[in-house]
């Protein structure tokens, strides 16, 4: 099922049209800056099965005449609009039961349930604590499993759920039936515990906003796996914030996204984007004389070749940052013109793979003249005097013959680079001095 939501008018977000298909069950991660409107959208999401969401969690400054918020489930559709009496959105359609459970939001500090369960299960501890004596309590494998597998240890060896009349509740039991509550344990492993339980309740979509907070830099590094994991088997959808590095490196290509507003517009994007390029965006971080922009890390691994083997030594500092996708690099210099994060647009060029060349490109955006590198060494494979050829290996594509030589160390990365110049000497010579001009200080 496709969950589709169009926001107007409701602060920081002047329009912003968000859609997640849930049938494709796994993790997406929205990074961005303060302001940008990540609280908004989990609210937004939220709203639709509790609507006083924003009168217990935002101002009133929130909203003006003009705001609405379009939900679309399947073939489904509610309107949210301002009513002026209630100074909050509301919608005359009656929201079913079925669409209020598709999604289970999880707000920052003080609204989400991992800040406000405590009380319940203070006032559930006599229950909890007859649980215990009488031993009437399970073993949560997969939860002590899925500690495990994050903490790296087998603090969770001795962990215990008992159920009571609100919910469960995770204890560690001593041997003198003495107990420590979940809400007793440090305030990532509380939370953790929460979200394992909203992933495995059968949850189509599960939002967290920060998911972040309280997890050492360690734990966030180990987070994605088990939670992409818990999704396939669950057939769940985990959308989170985050502001971590330690956490965004770790999401595969489409996994992560950036949102930005656009300060002189108004107008609000969520646009998928690499790890590099978050990194850029959201941090902003300098100290080098000049930035190439390229596709992959194949062709970033090849542009750093050809600078060893044609322009050394450079004169400024540089940094070759790889974006995950040729449609990206003028987006990112586009926002760098704006923006300047990297630094002056005379210091930034792109570089994409040859089989861009029939198209017009930006300025400061070329093209190197091999097709790709995988590609080129397809094509130099089959040539008569090709003296690496293996069995089976002029049946491979393109990408599998590049990773075919590179896994089995038949020829390493050098060693091809090395072979595609000289059989492209001439081209890669004249390409090369782009980069000379670019990165060594001219002698006149």
């Amino acid at each position: 099922m496709s969950f589709r939501l169009e926001v107007e008018h409701v602060r920081p977000i002047k329009n912003l049209v968000f859609e997640i298909d849930l049938s494709n069950h796994g993790l997406r991660c929205i990074a961005g800056k303060n302001g940008t409107g990540k609280t908004t959208l989990a609210k937004a999401i939220m709203n639709l099965a509790m609507a006083d969401t924003f009168v217990r969690t935002s101002s009133e400054g929130v909203f003006d005449a003009n705001s609405t918020i379009r939900y679309k489930l399947g073939d489904e559709e509610y309107l949210f609009t301002y009513d002026p009496d209630l100074r909050s959105i509301t919608t005359r359609k009656l929201v079913s039961d079925l669409h209020k459970a598709v999604a289970s939001v999880e707000l920052p500090a003080p609204y989400g349930q991992r800040f406000t369960f405590f009380r319940t299960l203070a006032d559930q501890d006599e229950a909890i604590r007859q649980a215990v004596v009488l031993d009437q309590y399970e073993k949560p494998t997969a939860l002590i499993e899925f500690l495990s597998l994050i903490y790296q240890d087998q603090r969770f060896d001795d962990l215990v759920q008992v159920q009571f009349r609100r919910g469960v509740c995770c204890c560690l039991v001593k041997p003198d039936k003495r107990y420590i509550r979940e809400d007793y344990f440090s305030s990532g492993e509380y939370f953790l515990i929460n979200l394992f339980r909203k992933v495995t309740q059968g949850t189509p979509f599960v939002v967290i906003d920060e998911i972040d907070v309280s997890l050492d830099a360690s734990t966030q590094a180990r987070l994605a796996q088990q939670l992409r994991t818990l999704c396939a088997q669950h057939k769940s959808t985990v959308l989170f914030t985050s502001h971590s590095l330690a956490l965004m490196q770790t999401l595969e290509p489409g996994e992560l996204y950036y949102l930005d507003r656009d300060e002189v517009t108004g107008t609000t994007t969520l646009a998928p984007m690499s790890f590099n390029g978050v990194k850029s965006m959201l941090f902003q971080f300098k100290g080098f004389d000049r930035y190439i922009l390229t596709e992959d890390d194949v062709l970033k691994q090849f542009l750093e070749y050809t600078i060893r083997r044609y322009c050394s030594p450079t004169f400024y500092s540089f940094q070759i940052i790889c974006l995950g996708g040729q449609g990206y690099i003028t987006g990112l210099m586009n926002k760098n013109i704006q923006y300047e994060f990297l630094g002056p647009s005379k210091d930034v060029i792109g570089i994409k793979d040859g089989d861009q060349a029939g198209q017009k490109q930006p300025k400061q955006i070329y093209c190197m003249p091999l097709p790709n590198v995988e590609k080129a060494l397809w094509n130099l494979y089959r040539e008569p005097e090709f003296s690496y050829r293996f069995e089976g290996g002029e049946q491979l594509e393109p990408k599998r013959l590049y990773g075919a030589f590179t896994r089995s160390k038949r020829l390493s990365y050098e060693e091809i680079f090395d072979l595609l110049c000289n059989r492209h000497e001439t081209e890669m010579a004249g390409f090369a001095r782009i980069l000379a001009d670019f990165l060594c200080r001219s002698q006149s």
